[in-house]
């Protein structure tokens, strides 16, 4: 598969934005050798790929990491980053344990998420839905023993409510909806169905200064995941968290809506949902330490 990436970079006649993209997620294989290039897709409105930080077909636990809106291969190197770092502590909190588990994470960087405006709509998140649907399935003809966890930022959280919404979630059985754009509500229904058939475990937080994320609930996907029957809150907006190695700390508060940390011009940062020191982001390594080690 990285043959074809390579063989892709040596064309030579690449929009300089295409070879970019490319060099991005190449770098990111090249420098980690845990990290494995699952598929590579030429498409538009830009190429897509999917990279695994672990052994798949040896895992207790496969969390897939999804993004949200004009997000493509140009951000790769930090999402990356989000996925190697989440691996690497989840691992860590289990060891903590006494529990060690075999975990992968997944950045999944198959799909269109689209603009600000087509958020508004479901299509990009339904057509987004049966591609994830379908690599899950084909993950499980290497393992079929792995526990599926998938973390949705954003509109991703609406391509969450749509693969259970299809009928196609049943593989998934625990689930975080950060910073979510919302569900419809027939998506909102079969979630909650699997909640209380005990084959789903979701959790949902929303940073109280995040401005950005009930926009997306103003259009066909109204729903807050927050206010699914059965769904576990959790904060995000600073304190009491648990940390990796089993104490208890003091977790940061996101700020607005982004997913990443950024430090600005006067050299402040700014708290993202997937920042290592956030209350939230401590919060799901441990409850996916607790899903990686019921897992086995």
């Amino acid at each position: 598969m990285i043959d074809d990436l390579r063989a892709e970079l040596a064309r030579g006649d690449l929009p300089p934005l295409t070879e970019q993209q490319l060099r991005n997620v190449l770098t990111v294989l090249e420098k980690d050798s845990q990290a494995h290039l699952e598929s590579f897709t030429m498409a538009a409105p830009g190429p897509h790929a999917v990279v695994a930080f672990g052994d798949l077909a040896a895992a207790d636990l496969v969390v897939y990491v999804l993004h949200g809106i004009e997000t493509d291969l140009t951000l790769f190197p930090e999402w990356a980053d989000a996925a190697q770092r989440l691996c690497v502590d989840i691992i860590r909190s289990c060891v903590a344990r006494g529990e060690p588990r075999n975990v992968a994470t997944v950045a999944w960087f198959a799909w269109d998420s689209g603009t600000h405006t087509s958020a508004l709509a479901t299509r990009n998140a339904t057509v987004g839905a049966a591609r994830l649907a379908v690599d899950i399935d084909r993950m499980q003809l290497r393992n079929a023993r792995a526990h599926i966890a998938v973390a949705a930022y954003s509109y991703s959280s609406t391509l969450l409510g749509e693969l259970f919404a299809m009928g196609i979630g049943d593989d998934v059985h625990t689930a975080f909806s950060i910073a979510s754009a919302g569900v419809t509500h027939a998506a909102g229904v079969a979630m909650a169905d699997a909640i209380a058939r005990g084959e789903l475990v979701m959790y949902a937080t929303e940073g109280a200064n995040d401005s950005i994320a009930p926009l997306g609930r103003l259009g066909q996907h109204p729903l807050d995941p927050r206010d699914i029957r059965g769904v576990v809150v959790y904060e995000c907006d600073g304190g009491e968290a648990p940390g990796i190695d089993g104490s208890t700390v003091v977790g940061l508060a996101v700020e607005g809506h982004s997913s990443q940390t950024s430090v600005d011009d006067r050299g402040i940062r700014h708290i993202g949902y997937y920042d290592e020191h956030a209350q939230g982001y401590l919060t799901m390594v441990a409850r996916l330490a607790d899903a990686a080690v019921a897992a086995r």
